[in-house]
């Protein structure tokens, strides 16, 4: 995990909440950068001046003796490339430096939208607008609410909107500070990654298996669509009489007409598509007939020959524009009131 860790504990400033004790919240630093280094996590932190927590957080980390080569991530401006720190004259290796071009903005909310934790310790509006840029991305958020600062203020917030945190992270980070709370905490946010990893997992599947139900929605569509436009070619080449025609004419705007219903709900479930489908095939086949029948009233010799092939051209595309307008057009006529009865309602009193 790649775990931020953010705030300031100046002696003199003001915090809201009250810092009760800097020191002890430098200390806290410290000892939260050892676990990380322990834990096998990678520290990001963007500045070594006194004012902020992360000078504190390496030197845990480094003294940890558990660092990697490249595992404290420097993220700060290339006007700040001259802003080391203390440790890295002798652990060199240690320090990957990734300066942005731009003010200290521009490195440190990029880095926000990279990291998968962050542990806030006191400090002021940038440790506060660290925390909501983590809860509004599910990001795994830390704030140790014992030394007053944002970090207090965003454990509150958190408490409301908890994502993925459960009741037992959220103690994690609260209460009196001690050496051990160091490992709670690291635990906390790392559950709280676990538990996004796996939504994120959840929501891949789903996208994936909407995206199949809409291939398929659309390939069953394009087969109905095929066998419907079949018919015509067989009617053309075989030049059916009696009941073959009719069945042509009746199961090439049948298909068709099932078709148009599936475009229309490519994306809906399964049961969905499976109604829409039988509309369409109702209203297609129901369509043909009426057209068809009107057709013989005029010419009862339709149905001979290649009177049959040409009647077929017409009735698939009737089929396929009543099975795509008929979902549309019933779900209008239901909401549609046919019999005004204002006139004969009794007034309101």
């Amino acid at each position: 995990m790649m775990v931020a860790v953010i705030g300031s504990a100046e002696a003199g400033r003001t915090y809201e909440p009250e810092m009760p004790d800097p020191a002890a919240a430098i200390q806290a630093a410290e000892e939260i950068g050892r676990e990380l280094a322990t834990r096998g996590h990678q520290l990001v932190v963007f500045s070594s001046d006194s004012a902020f927590i992360e000078g504190a957080a390496v030197r845990g980390y480094v003294g940890s003796g558990q660092a990697r080569p490249g595992s404290v991530l420097v993220r700060n401006t290339v006007r700040q490339s001259l802003d080391v720190f203390p440790e890295h004259a002798d652990h060199e290796d240690l320090f990957d430096h990734a300066p942005a071009q731009g003010g200290w903005e521009v490195a440190y909310y990029r880095a926000l939208f990279e990291v998968d934790g962050v542990i806030l310790i006191g400090g002021g509006r940038s440790t506060m607008i660290a925390a909501i840029i983590a809860l509004a991305r599910r990001t795994a958020i830390g704030p140790l609410t014992a030394f007053g600062g944002a970090a207090a203020r965003a454990w509150e917030r958190l408490d409301h909107s908890p994502n993925t945190a459960t009741r037992e992270d959220l103690s994690a980070f609260t209460g009196r500070w001690s050496p051990d709370k160091a490992a709670e905490a690291v635990l906390a946010v790392e559950r709280q990654h676990q538990a996004r990893l796996v939504d994120l997992a959840k929501d891949g599947r789903r996208r994936r298996t909407e995206t199949w139900i809409k291939v398929a929605g659309l390939l069953s569509a394009l087969l109905f669509l095929l066998l419907g436009l079949l018919t015509v070619v067989l009617a053309a080449t075989w030049k059916p009489e009696g009941g073959g025609a009719i069945a042509l004419l009746v199961f090439g705007p049948v298909l068709a007409a099932m078709s148009g219903g599936l475009i229309r709900r490519p994306t809906e479930p399964s049961e969905s598509r499976l109604q829409a489908a039988v509309f369409g095939a109702a209203a297609g086949g129901m369509s043909a007939l009426l057209f068809i029948g009107a057709q013989l009233l005029t010419d009862p010799e339709l149905l001979q020959g290649e009177s049959a092939a040409r009647l077929c051209i017409y009735v698939v595309p009737v089929g396929f524009i009543a099975g795509l307008a008929f979902d549309a057009v019933l779900t209008k006529l239901r909401g549609t009131d046919v019999v005004q009865t204002s006139s004969v309602q009794s007034p309101k009193v």
